[in-house]
């Protein structure tokens, strides 16, 4: 399927890294990468970061080789523009979910993207899709979006 580009939160990262077991859907999340127009953010970064770090068996060298493969995946991670501030806390309370979480969803609606997650607080409200809907059928930006 091709959409016009994804933006990947932490949730989905994360099943790149660690086994199935404790992954569900990883073949899905890998199927994502395959099918290319992902990017990631900064915050990711950081959040896969301290994943690997603190709930892996992983060392030092393989936690940067495994963040080296997240930038590799979805290219340099995108920043938090001042432009998303007012955004990000819009729709944070709107929504009850952590400024965090919305942070990738304003950064999603400034690059024209969407956001694919395992998290409910994005899925539930419409904030994003998740990995069976990106893969298997989903409509990127063009697509019905998160309502303001």
């Amino acid at each position: 399927m091709s959409t016009a580009g994804w933006i990947v939160d932490a949730s989905v990262a994360a099943k790149w890294f660690r086994p199935s077991s404790i992954e569900p859907d990883r073949e899905l999340a890998e199927e994502l990468i395959a099918e290319g127009s992902i990017r990631t953010t900064s915050l990711c970064l950081f959040e896969i970061g301290n994943v690997l770090a603190l709930k892996t068996l992983d060392n030092d060298q393989q936690v940067a080789e495994k963040l080296a493969a997240l930038v590799r995946y979805c290219g340099t991670p995108i920043e938090l523009a001042p432009a998303d501030y007012a955004r990000a806390s819009e729709l944070a309370r709107k929504h009850g979910i952590t400024f965090y979480d919305a942070s990738y969803v304003a950064i999603a609606e400034r690059m024209g993207r969407r956001v694919v997650s395992a998290d409910r607080d994005l899925l539930d409200p419409g904030l994003a899709v998740d990995l069976k809907t990106a893969v298997g059928g989903g409509r990127g930006p063009s697509g019905p979006g998160p309502s303001s």
